[in-house]
């Protein structure tokens, strides 16, 4: 199935937020960037890198539309706010009895007046709309990267059922080429029953992990396809083997710079920046605005007609928002100290996240460089030696299962280092993967 690019479909995926410096450490990046690109072409029908997916995510998943209309609101709140007020119309009539023939002593006065917010009103609303964008770009953005990082998840996810799919069919047919092997050496008088009925035991043992591979290995599609279309499709991903984490670990050291933009920092500067939004809006409601009023007068009984002009000016001989201040000063207070405590969170999750990460570098790196070669070759010299009847098939059997359970613990490992990748990259914002293909 080839995907084309609508025209009509704009890039959704890069959301900016101007209120948060971006710091050193993300100078490759941008702190919590998402990259989805919908201009790239994509034939789902071959296996697809990550950011073919991301491709696909980018036309058609609802978030980015959603986002959009929320930034749409946010700017409409904008233009609300820099509204003038209407202008009132006022008209009175005096003089006027039921004992008077007709209206001939009676007083008309038509009044149009217009409140003017001359200290600062109306600049503080705008300004304190101007923070809810900010908080409406500020989530957009997270909730972008948090998308991007989902589909990160459930790409390895799929890519690491792949492999236990086929390291599952590989164990199947190596059980089977050794029973195969006991009943020809058990036709020749070579092996012993018992041998054969451990070996289809073994057999059976692994078509059960094959058959639950299988099954893994569908929901895994169907996660991933949930993200771009409501029907699932046999789609395949292609992943490195070996990825090349040397990048990520190097990048490691400048995560902890990355403490005072954090998620949770981020989401706290953009609290207190409304705060003191709404501090300002509350200081200039405090001074009162400026009513003009003009008007016409009629004198029907002395037929005088008159213009009228007027001034009113309300006396602030009571602060009525000094409470509402007093409480919005407490609470800027109160974020200071909350900005410490996950600033020390986030130290404390990075530092722990980056030893996790290491470790299972380094398990990755001995599984590659020892126990899988060291797996290897005892198995093959093993099979020699059981094929040439010097020792029994148990011994044979044991270091088959431990290659096997070493096979999938690499693979096991490869999708936890990911995983943990992206748990770091939650937090941080800092993206510690290079290479998307």
């Amino acid at each position: 199935m080839r995907v084309t690019v609508p025209s009509i479909i704009p890039l959704l995926g890069f959301v900016a937020v101007s209120l948060v410096p971006v710091t050193a450490v993300a100078s490759d990046y941008d702190l919590f960037e998402a990259p989805f690109d919908s201009t790239r072409y994509v034939d789902s029908d071959q296996p697809m890198s990550l950011s073919e997916v991301l491709t696909l995510v980018a036309r058609a998943n609802p978030t980015f539309r959603a986002l959009d209309l929320r930034r749409t609101a946010a700017q409409h709140q904008l233009d609300q706010a820099g509204l003038w007020l209407n202008p009132q119309f006022e008209s009175e009539f005096e003089n006027i009895s039921w004992d008077a023939r007709g209206f001939e002593e009676s007083e008309m006065t038509l009044m149009l007046s217009q409140e003017f917010q001359i200290f600062g009103q109306r600049g503080a609303r705008r300004q304190r709309a101007q923070a809810g964008i900010d908080a409406v770009s500020l989530d957009a953005r997270l909730s972008a990267f948090d998308l991007f990082l989902d589909v990160k998840s459930r790409f390895h996810a799929l890519a690491h059922a792949q492999r236990r799919a086929v390291l599952a069919d590989s164990s199947v047919g190596l059980a089977k080429g050794i029973q195969d092997n006991i009943t020809y050496r058990l036709e020749k008088g070579a092996a012993l029953q018992s041998e054969l009925l451990l070996a289809r035991l073994e057999w059976q043992r692994v078509q059960l992990a094959a058959d639950a591979a299988a099954q893994d290995l569908v929901a895994s599609r169907v996660g991933l396809t949930a993200l771009w279309s409501s029907i699932s499709t046999d789609v395949t991903v292609r992943a490195a083997e070996e990825p090349d984490l040397s990048w990520a670990t190097h990048r490691l050291a400048a995560l902890t710079q990355a403490i005072d933009s954090s998620r949770s920092a981020l989401t706290l500067q953009s609290q207190a920046q409304i705060i003191r939004a709404e501090h300002q809006l509350g200081a200039a409601q405090a001074r009162p605005g400026i009513t003009l009023s003009g008007g016409y007068r009629r004198l029907q009984e002395l037929g005088i007609n008159s213009l009228v002009f007027g001034l009113s000016l309300p006396l602030p001989l009571f602060d009525r928002n000094q409470g509402t201040r007093a409480s919005l000063d407490a609470q800027l207070h109160s974020l200071e100290y909350e900005k410490l405590r996950v600033q020390l969170e986030a130290s404390a999750s990075i530092r722990a996240g980056a030893a996790v990460l290491t470790q299972l570098i380094h398990r990755h790196d001995v599984l590659d460089s020892t126990l899988l070669p060291t797996a290897d070759e005892a198995y093959t010299t093993l099979q020699q030696a059981y094929n040439a009847g010097r020792l029994p098939y148990t011994n044979l059997l044991a270091v088959e299962r431990a290659l096997i359970e070493l096979r999938f613990e690499h693979n096991d490992v490869l999708l936890a280092i990911h995983n943990q990748v992206i748990a770091l990259e939650r937090i941080s914002g800092v993206r510690l993967q290079r290479d998307f293909e």
